[in-house]
């Protein structure tokens, strides 16, 4: 199966673009049943411009798109494999564009949806005159992949004409280390991963923090690693931070190998996200896989994701049920195995990369 992979890889690094490169790595290995061509759309500087417009981005889109079309030329019909835009306008113009100039060259569409939201912005918040035109655009794709059976409505207002269910995964496998096993007494390690704006639930975690801290100054530690969306959040952070001077470390973007340290240092990751574009987050995985309890919210696909034990739920906004759970999970054993053994039996590269094969082949047996 010849496949143009119109997608962008790390960097920024972010769960989609690790996935893309995932699938680049695996899929085209030789002996595989796939022939991947890819046009990398690197329009982003960071994972906080993800989805944003701006001008500069339009010469690369345009050249981008010039260079599938010659790669079509050259070597003949194949699937256009892209992934659509979130709820955001700047960036579903940008698809707007790709399938206007693109599409009509290629004689099937693969839809991989790694965000979330944009049926439901179509049907309550978009013009007529933007669903009309999405609808022509994006719609009837010859698969549609999403990242759970809970989020698969979400793209049903653009009439796919099949849909696949692929979960997410590391973008690395191999042996991980341990995690940290804490003494009595040890001060409480809580991890924050990801972009840190107020729906990621990042203001939030900082809020629970200050309860913690207050209530037993020197027992809680908060790493904060991520990008700030903004310089209102970041000033808005750095005048809170004060008050707790070294209880909270900020460390900014981090790579591989320091994310991995981090977890196995940690004792519970904190991600109380309700981003409107979030489906499954890849850094809960990233916590199973390193046997990391969690405290999350039943948001999107998060809570058919995680196992029972070592998850601790809270609703949205509320500060004072993070701190809660937080202190639960102190009082709590080690995980011992648990998350790491869910993690195994759902979430590796092997299994997604299956999964995938599986999907983008039910085209070409289809066709």
């Amino acid at each position: 199966m010849k496949l143009l992979v119109f997608a962008q890889t790390p960097p920024p690094h972010h769960g989609q673009s690790a996935m893309i490169r995932l699938m680049l790595e695996e899929l085209g290995r030789p002996g595989q049943a796939f022939k991947l061509y890819h046009v990398n759309l690197r329009l982003s500087e960071d994972s906080a411009d993800v989805g944003r417009w701006r001008l500069s981005k339009v010469v690369p889109l345009l050249g981008a798109c010039l260079k599938a079309l010659v790669i079509r030329w050259r070597h003949g019909p194949m699937a256009l494999y892209y992934v659509p835009a979130p709820a955001k306008r700047g960036a579903l113009y940008r698809d707007w564009v790709v399938m206007a100039l693109c599409r009509p060259f290629f004689p099937q569409l693969v839809l991989h949806w790694h965000a979330v939201g944009l049926g439901h912005w179509l049907e309550n918040s978009a013009k007529t005159i933007e669903r009309r035109i999405t609808r022509r655009l994006l719609g009837k794709a010859d698969l549609s992949i999403v990242l759970a059976p809970e989020v698969a409505g979400d793209v049903a207002i653009l009439w796919p004409k099949r849909v696949a269910i692929v979960q997410n995964s590391l973008s690395e496998s191999g042996v991980l280390p341990p995690p940290r096993h804490r003494k009595a007494g040890e001060c409480f390690e809580i991890l924050f991963i990801g972009l840190c704006s107020e729906e990621k639930g990042f203001f939030d975690t900082l809020d629970a923090f200050a309860l913690l801290h207050a209530r037993n100054p020197g027992a809680y530690r908060l790493t904060i690693a991520g990008a700030f969306d903004s310089e209102a959040a970041e000033q808005r952070f750095l005048d809170r931070a004060r008050e707790f001077k070294t209880a909270v470390r900020f460390l900014g973007f981090v790579g591989p190998e320091a994310k991995r340290k981090l977890f196995t240092e940690s004792d519970v990751l904190c991600f109380p996200t309700y981003n409107q574009h979030e489906g499954q987050p890849l850094v809960l995985i990233e916590a199973l896989a390193h046997d990391v309890p969690i405290v999350t919210t039943k948001w999107r696909a998060i809570p058919d994701m995680l196992p029972r034990k070592f998850v601790w739920y809270v609703d949205q906004r509320r500060p004072d049920q993070i701190a809660e759970s937080i202190f639960k999970a102190r009082q709590e054993g080690e995980p011992n195995g648990v998350l790491r053994e869910h993690y195994l039996l759902n979430f590796t590269p092997a299994q997604h990369v299956s999964a995938l094969k599986r999907a983008l082949l039910s085209i070409e047996a289809a066709s």
